[in-house]
């Protein structure tokens, strides 16, 4: 998408890279002003911007085996964690969401 098309809040969809490689701003992330007037100043012209369709906004209408499976694997990586600890709980459910999302 047309970085001038581009407005704060939008996901990116993929890493964006600099000439060397190195990675100047991570998929997934919403994107701020600070961002977007970086990008600018970087001469970037277009970026991937995740679409509405690539996600869905509920967990209710994917299927309860593939919810489950990503549940399974986070268990596992967060196995060590207080899964009652606000923070712990949010973050386990932003990497159930992106673990859907892109599969």
């Amino acid at each position: 998408m047309r970085l001038d098309q581009v407005t704060a809040g939008m996901l990116l969809a993929k890493n964006l890279h600099d000439p060397n490689g190195a990675i100047l701003i991570r998929a997934g992330v919403s994107l701020t002003e600070r961002h977007l007037k970086a990008l600018k100043s970087w001469g970037i012209q277009q970026i991937p911007i995740q679409s509405a369709e690539s996600c869905p906004q509920s967990l209710a209408v994917l299927d309860p085996s593939l919810i489950a499976e990503a549940r399974t694997q986070l268990d596992t990586q967060f196995s060590l964690s207080n899964p009652d600890h606000p923070a712990v709980h949010a973050l386990y459910e932003i990497c159930l969401e992106r673990t859907l999302c892109h599969r």
